[in-house]
């Protein structure tokens, strides 16, 4: 059974996805070789390191590794707001790489709100509105996003 994952855009020859935090415990392994068969070839996790520990995910980085994808660690703290100048470099960064071909999946622990304003940063630098990032995000997740006020706001601003 392959992972539940949220299909936000196709941008240029790759594809920008969102999703909640990857199941783990028994079923963790099967996870990360679901995701290599989605093609996802980089993971962008947005949990802050005790949370990464509390949901079972502290392997994360090895388990993509063994699956030959990309992981990287960008912390946000729960229902709070990146570092803006870092958050717009890895936004570009990660825009450029879906440019030129890559699957990237980016998650949170729920997937809705840090994972919301990291997918609108790259849908704004890409040339949206943060109004129509947000929408599209929305759509694709089934659900609201992001998880605050202040996060629209932010997204807003960027």
């Amino acid at each position: 059974m392959l992972p539940t994952t949220y299909k936000v855009k196709d941008i240029e020859s790759g594809t920008l996805t969102v999703m909640a935090k990857p199941a783990s415990g028994e079923w963790i392994e099967d996870e990360f070789i679901g995701f290599a068969r989605l093609g996802i070839n980089k993971i962008v996790c947005l949990l802050e390191t005790f949370e990464q520990q509390e949901v079972g995910l502290a392997c994360e980085e090895q388990l993509c590794i063994k699956n030959s994808i990309e992981f990287v660690s960008f912390p946000i703290p729960d229902r709070g707001l990146p570092n803006t100048q870092q958050a717009i470099e890895l936004a570009e960064h990660l825009l450029q790489e879906i440019r030129s071909g890559k699957h990237i999946a980016i998650h949170c622990r729920a997937g809705i709100g840090r994972t919301g304003i990291i997918a609108g940063a790259i849908l704004v630098k890409s040339g949206l509105n943060a109004e129509e990032s947000l929408a599209l995000i929305s759509s694709a997740r089934g659900v609201q996003v992001p998880d605050t006020e202040e996060q629209e706001a932010w997204l807003g601003f960027i």
